[in-house]
């Protein structure tokens, strides 16, 4: 049975790869994976992904790892974690 649950997914560009710049990385299961393209990089998530939570199944820790994760079940739905976007002041630097 698949669940739908919305995940935040955070692109990131790492200039030091040529390979594979592009980072995708969901904080709800901390998990990341990377591509040469954005798309690509989503894609492995998903992919990532799918492999974290089959071996949880396997080794009968899925329930346990997606509780500490912090996802409740709530009238057989899952719920994930709530994120939140917030805006942070930071100390004036120089980006030189």
């Amino acid at each position: 049975m698949k669940i739908a649950a919305p995940m935040t997914v955070k692109i990131m560009i790492d200039k030091r790869s040529k390979d594979a710049p592009f980072v995708a990385y969901t904080p709800e299961l901390d998990v990341a994976s990377c591509g040469p393209t954005e798309d690509k990089a989503r894609q492995n998530l998903h992919e990532a992904i799918e492999i974290v939570l089959e071996e949880a199944e396997r080794k009968g820790r899925l329930k346990e790892l997606l509780e500490e994760l912090g996802f409740q079940k709530k009238k057989g739905r899952l719920i994930p974690p709530r994120v939140t976007f917030e805006t942070f002041l930071f100390p004036k630097i120089r980006l030189t």
